[in-house]
C-alpha cells in the first residue's frame, strides 16, 4: 500500500515528520518498507503551450513547434504523434535534467534549432506512457513550474500490510492508526449526499444473499463523456500506484483509496432490465475489462441483468457494459461481498485487482453507501450529469447482531507479563473504533469495529491494546511457570515412541500440507466428505485430509521419479473428519502413518533382492504395537484406497485403529511404471503404552518344544489359529510360531494344513510330559472349537 503524505495529513493532523510516522506505524505492525519521494527533481521542467506547429523540412516525423514557457517563446523540434498546436504540455528548459540522466541542451535536428523538449509521462519519471507528449489540462498555468503545478512536493511511503489488516487498504484506515499513535484526532467526516436529479432508480435484487452482505447502486445522467479527472486525483493515484483510465473508472478508484470501498462503473444504457447478484451457471460467459474470455464456475458470485453476467463480484468488470467515450449514463456501484465470496476466485481465473484484494481480506460492510455518495459527489463536481436516488439493496448481515468480547485486566497482564492502566486500555480501544464498556474492576464488553475482522476473541483484542501502548515498552522477563510432577511410566514415552520404532526400522519422517489436491484425496476416501478451504493457496491444496496417505504418495512419488529406488517414509499429523458432536464441526484425529515402496532390503552381496510386500509392513505395524505393550488383530476387509486382497483392517481391543495394505491397483494409471507402495495408517492414540514396563528375569529352566500339523479349511487364517492359543492365556506357553503352509493333491479340496510350533517353560521348575500334553490337548480342543481344525492324520 503505497501512501502519500499529503493526502494522509489531510485525514489527521501530527506535528510530526514523515520518518516519525513510518516508525510508528512499523512498531504498531504496519511495517514500512520504503520512504520515497512522490516525484523525480522537475527542476527546469516548466507548462508550456505550443502555439504552431509545422512540418521539419528534411523529416517527415519531425515537427518544428513554437512552444510559450510563459518566460519566453522557443523554438524546439518533437517527433511525437501526438503533438499539435494548442496543447499544453511539460516542457524540460535547456540546462533541465531528466531523471534518466540526461541534460538537456541547444541543440540541432537535422538543420533546426531546437531548445528544449518537450515530454512524456515516462521521460519525467510520472508514469508508463511512452506513446507521445504528456497533454495537460487546457487550463495548466503556462510557465508554471511543472512540479508545482503536480504539488509534487510530497513523500510516499509504502507499508506491507499482513493480510489480516485489510482495514488499512486506504488512506482513512492507516490515518486511524495514526491518530491513536499520536493521540490526534481523526478527520472521518462523511460527505453530504448529492442532490438528486431527474435520474430513475436503479432496480437491485440479491438473490445470493449468503455472498453479498448489501449491495448499492445510483444512476447518474447527463455526463460528460469527454470530462476528465482533475490533475490533483490523477496524481493521487499515480502516487498510489493506479493508472488514470477515464473519469468514472478514476473515480472509483480514489473512492477506494480514500476510504475502503471497492467501485464498479456500468454504462447505463448497456444495461438490460434489473441488476441480479447471484450465483452463475455453469459454463456462463463473460468478456472482462482485460479482453479475457472466462467461462464461469457454478459457485462463482456474479453481477448480472437479463442478458447475463456483466461483472465478476468483487473482481473484474464486463467489457459488455463498460464505460467509453461515448458513455453519458452511468450506473455507481458500491457493494460489500463477503471474503467467501471471492475466495480463491482469483487463482482461479488468473485475475488479480485491487478490489479483489480488498474484498478478500474483508470490506467494512458500513460503507457501501458513503463510497456512493461520495463518488456520485465527485461525479456531479468533475463531470456534471443528473443524480438518481440510491438504490440500497441488503443480504445477510457480515455480523452476528451480538458480536461482544469479554475483555479482562487479569488475563492481558497474564499474557503480556505486565499490567496496562485501564484507562489506556479504554482509550486505545475505542481510538481503534471500538465500542467499549466497562463491566466491573479492570473488565470490559468491547464490540470490535464494522472494519475489524480480526477481532473474534480476547487474545485479538490483547494484541491491539499491546500494539498501541508500544511493543518496545513492555517489559521483557522470562515468564514463572508452575510444571505439575510428571507421571512415572508410560507417558514419558509417549511423545517420542512411534517416531523412534519407525526411524529404527529405516524410515525417514515426512512433514506434509494438511490440505490436499480433492481429486486424488476424493480417490484414496471414495468421495468421502471433506473439507474444502475458503481461501486455498492453490488449487492443488483446496480440502482438509481425511488420510495422510495423500502427502505422502506425493512425497513417494516425486523421490521414486528421482532413482530412488528404497522409499521409507512416515508422517505424525492430524485428519480431519466433518462430525456435528466436534469442535467447529471438524473432529482433529492424531494419527501416524507410513508407505514403504521399492527394494525391501538395501543392496548386499549376500542377500537375494526382493521387492517388499505385504508381511514386509504388517511387521513394521506390529512394531509399533509391540512397544505399546499391545498386540494388534489385522482382519480382511475392503477400503477405497487399497488392494482388495492385500488390506487389512487394524482392531486393538476389538476397536478399530486403521488400516494397512497395497495401493490399490486403480492408482497405476495415476503412478505410471512405479510398482505400488504399502501404507499403514493409525490412530495415534492406539499407540499409546498400556502398561508400565518392568524389567523381568528371565527363566533358568529348560523349554519344551512341540510341533503341531493341523489342518483347516482354507477361509482360516494363520491368525486366527494363534489368537485361539493366545486366547487361553497360559502363562507357560512362551511362543506360537508358524513354520508350513501346505496346500497339495492329498488334502481334500478347500483345506490346507499348516504347523504350528510352541513353545514352553516354567519360571521355576522344569516342564514334564503329563504338563505339556494336558496343555496340547487344551491347545487342539479350543483349535477345534474356534477354526474348526483337527491334527493331521486324524
Amino acid at each position: 500500500m503505497r501512501i502519500s503524505e499529503q493526502w494522509l495529513r489531510e485525514w489527521v493532523a501530527v506535528d510530526a515528520s514523515i520518518e516519525a510516522i513510518a516508525e510508528q506505524l512499523t512498531m504498531a505492525g504496519l511495517e514500512v518498507d520504503a520512504i520515497e519521494p512522490a516525484a523525480p527533481d522537475l527542476s527546469g521542467v516548466v507548462v508550456g503551450e505550443v502555439v504552431s506547429c509545422q512540418a521539419h523540412p528534411d523529416a517527415d516525423k519531425l515537427r518544428v513547434c513554437e512552444v510559450d514557457t510563459g518566460a519566453a517563446r522557443q523554438q524546439i523540434v518533437c517527433g511525437a504523434p501526438n503533438v499539435a498546436a494548442g496543447v499544453r504540455v511539460p516542457v524540460a528548459t535547456v540546462g533541465a535534467r531528466l531523471p534518466g540522466g540526461m541534460k538537456i541542451k541547444a541543440a540541432k535536428l537535422r538543420g533546426v534549432a531546437s531548445n528544449g523538449m518537450l515530454c512524456s509521462a515516462a521521460e519525467l519519471g510520472l508514469g508508463g506512457d511512452t506513446a507521445g507528449l504528456w497533454l495537460l489540462p487546457a487550463d495548466a498555468p503556462v510557465g508554471c513550474a511543472l512540479a508545482d503545478y503536480l504539488d509534487a512536493n510530497d513523500t510516499v511511503i509504502e507499508i506491507d500490510l499482513t493480510p489480516n489488516r485489510g482495514d488499512c487498504l486506504s488512506m482513512r484506515g492507516v490515518a486511524r492508526e495514526v491518530a491513536v499513535a499520536f493521540g490526534a484526532e481523526l478527520a472521518d467526516t462523511p460527505a453530504d449526499p448529492p442532490a438528486e436529479g431527474s435520474a430513475g432508480a436503479a432496480d437491485i435484487v440479491i438473490e445470493a444473499a449468503d455472498l453479498c452482505a448489501a449491495y448499492a447502486g445510483r444512476r447518474i445522467d447527463g455526463v460528460d463523456p469527454v470530462a476528465a479527472a482533475p490533475v490533483w486525483m490523477r496524481e493521487r493515484l499515480r502516487r498510489a500506484g493506479i493508472r488514470s483510465i477515464n473519469l468514472p473508472v478514476d473515480i472509483g478508484n480514489y473512492v477506494m483509496l480514500d476510504i475502503g470501498q471497492p467501485m464498479h462503473a456500468f454504462d447505463a444504457d448497456k444495461l438490460v432490465g434489473s441488476i441480479r447478484v447471484r450465483r452463475a451457471r455453469a459454463g456462463e460467459p463473460i468478456t472482462t475489462l482485460d479482453g479475457q474470455d472466462v467461462e464461469l464456475q457454478a459457485d462463482t458470485l456474479v453481477v448480472a441483468d437479463d442478458e447475463g453476467p456483466v461483472a465478476i463480484a468483487g473482481m473484474i468488470g464486463g467489457q459488455r457494459t463498460a464505460v467509453d467515450r461515448n458513455t453519458s449514463n452511468i450506473l455507481f456501484e458500491a457493494a460489500c461481498f463477503t471474503p467467501a465470496a471471492v475466495a480463491g476466485q482469483g487463482r482461479r481465473y488468473k485475475i488479480h485487482t485491487d478490489s479483489l484484494h480488498r474484498f478478500e481480506r474483508g470490506v467494512d460492510p458500513a460503507l457501501h453507501a458513503r463510497a456512493l455518495d461520495r463518488a456520485s459527489a465527485l461525479m456531479l463536481a468533475f463531470g456534471g450529469g443528473r443524480c438518481g436516488p440510491a438504490a440500497i439493496v441488503e443480504g445477510r448481515p457480515v455480523w452476528p447482531e451480538d458480536r461482544t468480547i469479554e475483555l479482562h485486566g487479569e488475563q492481558m497482564t497474564r499474557l503480556l507479563g505486565q499490567p496496562i492502566p485501564g484507562d489506556f486500555i479504554a482509550a486505545a480501544l475505542i481510538g481503534l473504533g471500538a465500542g467499549c464498556e466497562p463491566v466491573g474492576d479492570q473488565a470490559w464488553r468491547v464490540v470490535p469495529p464494522s472494519w475489524r475482522y480480526d477481532l473474534s476473541i480476547e487474545a485479538d483484542l490483547v494484541e491491539e491494546v499491546a500494539r498501541v501502548y508500544g511493543y518496545d515498552r513492555l517489559t521483557a522477563e522470562a515468564a514463572g511457570v508452575v510444571l505439575p510432577p510428571a507421571r512415572v511410566g508410560n507417558a514419558l514415552l509417549e511423545a517420542s515412541l512411534p517416531g523412534e520404532v519407525l526411524r529404527q526400522r529405516g524410515y525417514h519422517e515426512a512433514i506434509t500440507y494438511s490440505f490436499v489436491d480433492p481429486e486424488l484425496h476424493a480417490e484414496l476416501t471414495g468421495d468421502a466428505a471433506a473439507l474444502a478451504l475458503d481461501n486455498p493457496i492453490s488449487e492443488q491444496m483446496i480440502v482438509m485430509r481425511r488420510t495422510l496417505w495423500a502427502g505422502l504418495l506425493g512425497a513417494w512419488a516425486h523421490n521414486s521419479r528421482r532413482q530412488q529406488s528404497r522409499v521409507r517414509l512416515y508422517e505424525q499429523g492430524l485428519r480431519f473428519w466433518p462430525a456435528a458432536g466436534a469442535e467447529n464441526g471438524m473432529a482433529q484425529v492424531d494419527t501416524i502413518a507410513g508407505l514403504i515402496a521399492g527394494a525391501a532390503h538395501p543392496p548386499h552381496w549376500d542377500e537375494t533382492a526382493r521387492e517388499v510386500d505385504f508381511f514386509d509392513v504388517r511387521g513394521d505395524v506390529e512394531a509399533l504395537f509391540a512397544r505399546a505393550g499391545s498386540v494388534p488383530e489385522l482382519q480382511p476387509e475392503t477400503h477405497p484406497a487399497l488392494h482388495p486382497g492385500r488390506s487389512a483392517r487394524i482392531y486393538v481391543g476389538g476397536q478399530p485403529v486403521g488400516w494397512v495394505g497395497q495401493l490399490a491397483p486403480g492408482f497405476a494409471r495415476r503412478y505410471k511404471g512405479q510398482a505400488l507402495p504399502y501404507l499403514f495408517e493409525i490412530d495415534r492414540s492406539a499407540l499409546e503404552a498400556t502398561d508400565v514396563v518392568r524389567y523381568t528375569a528371565p527363566s533358568d529352566q529348560p523349554r519344551v518344544t512341540r510341533d503341531l500339523a493341523l489342518v483347516v479349511p482354507e477361509t482360516v487364517a494363520v491368525g486366527d489359529l494363534i489368537a485361539a492359543v493366545d486366547a487361553l492365556d497360559n502363562d507357560l506357553i512362551q511362543s506360537v510360531q508358524v513354520f508350513d503352509v501346505f496346500r497339495g493333491h492329498d488334502l481334500e479340496s478347500g483345506l490346507k494344513s499348516v504347523a504350528l510350533s510352541l513353545i514352553f517353560q516354567d519360571k521355576t521348575s522344569t516342564l514334564n510330559d503329563e504338563t505339556v500334553d494336558r496343555i496340547i490337548t487344551d491347545v487342539t480342543d479350543a483349535l477345534r472349537a474356534r477354526c474348526d481344525a483337527r491334527l493331521r492324520g486324524e
